[in-house]
């Protein structure tokens, strides 16, 4: 789907636009695993679905990602503990924990840094990406004590 685009302006709009749980509750993954669990809003027809994946041989490397469902265009993932430095387009090497919101000439590419991001904080960060994502009603966080 990586052709499929977006305006900037139809980017920002669906970013910016409140949005709702269509699940009371969400469980980490297991290593090695991802869920994915939907939001809604403010049209039925504005559906987005969060994706949650865990590393499996770092069980402290996870990504969040926030897609539309209708396209799959994904306008914001939240990287936690990458395995390698992420490259920018313009050639600076990003280190460590960093967001991804799409934007129309570079698409996911483009990388900025994290820096209010704690690693080993599971609940609160994803939290932080529901924020972002402007989820006003989130469902609870449940991840498992080996997380810690």
């Amino acid at each position: 789907m990586a052709s499929i685009k977006i305006t900037q302006e139809e980017a920002e709009k669906l970013l910016k636009m409140l949005k709702n749980t269509l699940v009371e509750q969400v469980q980490f993954p297991s290593a090695g695993k991802s869920i994915e669990f939907n939001v809604e809003g403010e049209t039925k027809e504005d559906i987005f679905v969060i994706n949650i994946f865990r590393g499996k041989i770092n069980r402290l490397k996870y990504n969040i990602g926030a897609r539309v469902m209708k396209n799959g265009i994904v306008l914001l993932e939240l990287h936690i503990n990458p395995s390698n430095r992420h490259p920018n387009p313009d050639g600076e090497l990003i280190t460590g924990n960093h967001w991804h919101i799409y934007s129309e000439k570079y698409g996911l590419k483009w990388a900025f840094p994290a820096d209010d991001i704690n690693s080993e904080d599971f609940e609160k960060n994803t939290i932080s990406f529901l924020i972002k994502f402007n989820v006003i009603e989130k469902p609870n966080v449940i991840y498992q004590v080996e997380l810690i």
